[in-house]
């Protein structure tokens, strides 16, 4: 079994490709509108878009890597009481303190139904038939094991199958 991760799928017909046409199993998780109380994430579910995906910008802070280096190291190191109390008195205050550079990455939020469409869609533009193996009369085909929302998020687990 193979394990991919795509991060936008908004090129479908690259989601199946990207499994074995006789055997493939994919499991895609996404981002949903719908979020839960325990989310970080803050998306209006109101308006004309609560029942459509939403495009957003989420802020992502890029850590020097000097700063990160710094961070492990403090962690790893067994430090005596002296030290402690003399990194306490040279921490650098908030004004002095250089920012980490803030980046907006693009995502795509999505609403119910609306992964499953998309999966949908590809297969059938791919020619495939989108239901059971058992089904007769068709060659190649995708079945949806299972879709729903967990934790703020919409999965779908899928399988691509080919009659022999």
């Amino acid at each position: 079994m193979c394990m991919i991760i795509i991060p936008q799928i908004r090129f479908e017909q690259r989601l199946l490709r990207a499994l074995s046409p006789s055997h493939g199993r994919g499991l895609i998780y996404v981002w949903a509108v719908e979020q839960d109380d325990l989310s970080k994430r803050a998306i209006p579910t109101e308006g004309p878009s609560a029942n459509d995906g939403q495009d957003v910008l989420v802020p992502w802070v890029l850590k020097s890597q000097q700063k990160s280096q710094q961070q492990r190291k403090k962690k790893t190191k067994d430090r005596s009481s002296e030290e402690l109390s003399k990194a306490e008195t040279d921490v650098p205050t908030p004004n002095n303190q250089e920012q980490d550079p803030i980046f907006n990455r693009y995502y795509h939020m999505f609403a119910r139904g609306e992964l499953r469409a998309l999966v949908c869609e590809a297969a059938e533009q791919m020619d495939l038939w989108v239901g059971d193996q058992a089904e007769p009369g068709h060659q190649r085909g995708l079945e949806i094991v299972q879709d729903g929302w967990e934790r703020s998020n919409y999965y779908i687990e899928l399988r691509l199958w080919e009659q022999i």
